[in-house]
């Protein structure tokens, strides 16, 4: 396997629409890609750290653009199936990302937030999931039929804030 540059995952995440807004009935000309939820999630976490102190906000931003760079090389796998498959499918990206990129500060950092053992890289997380919440509230809006992924990210972010002792903060800037 030949390395990627950052820019060169950057346009395969840039054009890799999420799967499962399409599996949903989102047109391929409407869904968010890989990328668009990653921007979203980096400026959530932005967002959530001026109510949320003791935070290198820098390295959460960082983090959860990063978040998805595995999906580069093995795409955008459904909620479900990578439920069922768990610790294959984190090991096949970390894999993919340590082959695959040449950057070694962004594999680094992608394996820091795929080990979820800091604060930093778990909020990140949770912003991940605050931005499939607020993307979904887009789409139901629109009119289409997205609430079970609304519905089941909710619960995640309320139980994940919970953990993280910021369920206030996150259920008054999100109206949850």
């Amino acid at each position: 396997m030949s390395r990627k540059s950052l820019t060169d995952v950057a346009f395969s995440l840039i054009n890799l629409a999420r799967t499962g807004w399409m599996l949903r009935g989102i047109p391929g000309s409407l869904a968010e890609t890989v990328a668009e939820h990653s921007f979203l999630s980096a400026l959530i976490c932005m967002e959530l750290s001026e109510d949320v102190k003791d935070l290198d906000v820098e390295k959460i931003v960082v983090y959860a653009l990063l978040h998805d760079l595995g999906e580069a090389f093995i795409g955008d796998v459904v909620k479900n199936f990578s439920s069922s498959v768990g610790e294959t499918k984190e090991r096949i990206e970390l894999e993919s990302v340590e082959k695959g990129i040449e950057n070694e500060l962004a594999k680094k950092l992608y394996w820091e937030y795929s080990r979820q053992q800091s604060r930093e890289a778990k909020m990140a997380k949770l912003c991940n999931y605050i931005a499939t919440y607020v993307m979904g509230l887009r789409y139901r809006e629109m009119g289409f039929r997205v609430d079970d992924i609304i519905e089941n990210t909710k619960k995640e972010i309320e139980d994940f804030s919970r953990e993280l002792g910021v369920w206030e903060a996150v259920k008054r800037r999100y109206s949850l």
